[in-house]
């Protein structure tokens, strides 16, 4: 049966150029399997924290022997919304662990158990209790880094002026060390992924593309600067592979278009030499890869902001 432009532009398997579609996902989920299992083995690490009420609502901790006030960085995997786990998103943690940084790795449940807008208010709980953590340690600062799926969800989290706001129960100083969130080969326009085989799966709602699309195409739209006001204090950093989907590269680049606009700190890396959208994050386990050093320097320039510059940004 033959697979149509639309499905082949939305289907991140169609574009690497290391291997063919199905051995590239088989490839990615064994590299990722072989991976954690390895840094469970080599990494102190406190398994399985529940976080919500779902089967998949847990997270990782690695780093566990690291000084309470560590910098931590939280991973939330992708998969359309439909697969993996966090059992194989094991890739930054020896990199990240062995410059002092402690990482936590977490899971949401997929559909079509769940609605994606249950995964969304799972990701905002997720959100809270770690960064609640992450104060209860005395963590210096907090990044997020969301993956294809992963990246979406943490773009919904900050386009949710009530989560920011407190109303879920947040306090200012836990929210104050939120510095930074790293998109990475994400769809934060997921109007055409109806037309996809994926829907029989997702089964997304018209409600749900209105609410969680964040970049329309129309980029004549006029933006409201006032938008995002409440997340100034968060550096946004988007990040695309040459070798993946020009539709999944566009949509990054017009979404960081979009944020320039109402956010002063955005930045835009397109990791070249034949990166696609799965070895983008693999590479993660690599010191002098470009995005292991973009998202531990980023990290390391805002792990010793003083109290009164948290401060003043609430």
């Amino acid at each position: 049966m033959s697979v149509s432009l639309h499905e082949i532009r939305y289907m991140p398997k169609y574009w690497s150029k290391r291997f063919k579609p199905a051995e590239l996902v088989d490839e990615f989920f064994h590299y990722g399997f072989n991976i954690t299992k390895e840094v469970r083995r080599t990494t102190r690490n406190e398994l399985d924290i529940p976080y919500d009420f779902g089967k998949r609502t847990k997270y990782d901790i690695y780093g566990t022997n690291l000084p309470k006030d560590a910098p931590l960085m939280v991973f939330l995997h992708g998969g359309y919304w439909k697969e993996s786990s966090k059992d194989v998103s094991g890739y930054a943690v020896p990199s990240f662990v062995a410059q002092g940084i402690r990482v936590i790795v977490a899971g949401y449940d997929l559909c079509p158990d769940v609605t994606l807008t249950e995964i969304v208010r799972q990701v905002k709980v997720l959100a809270s209790k770690v960064l609640e953590q992450a104060h209860s340690w005395g963590s210096k600062c907090v990044w997020f880094v969301g993956h294809s799926a992963g990246a979406h969800l943490f773009s919904c989290l900050l386009n949710d002026r009530a989560w920011f706001e407190l109303n879920s129960g947040l306090r200012p100083e836990h929210l104050a060390l939120l510095r930074g969130v790293v998109l990475v080969s994400g769809l934060y326009e997921i109007e055409p992924v109806l037309r996809t085989s994926n829907q029989e799966t997702l089964k997304l709602t018209k409600e749900e593309v209105s609410n969680f699309s964040f970049c329309p195409h129309d980029e004549s739209e006029e933006v409201d600067q006032d938008t995002l006001d409440y997340a100034q204090h968060i550096k946004i950093i988007l990040v695309a592979a040459d070798s993946e989907s020009p539709a999944f590269i566009e949509d990054s680049r017009r979404y960081a278009r979009r944020l320039i606009k109402l956010i002063d700190r955005v930045e835009f890396l397109l990791v070249r030499d034949n990166y696609d959208h799965f070895n983008v994050v693999e590479d993660l386990t690599k010191n002098d890869y470009v995005l292991t050093r973009l998202i531990i320097n980023n990290i390391e320039s805002t792990k010793n902001w003083s109290k009164a510059e948290k401060k003043s940004c609430n």
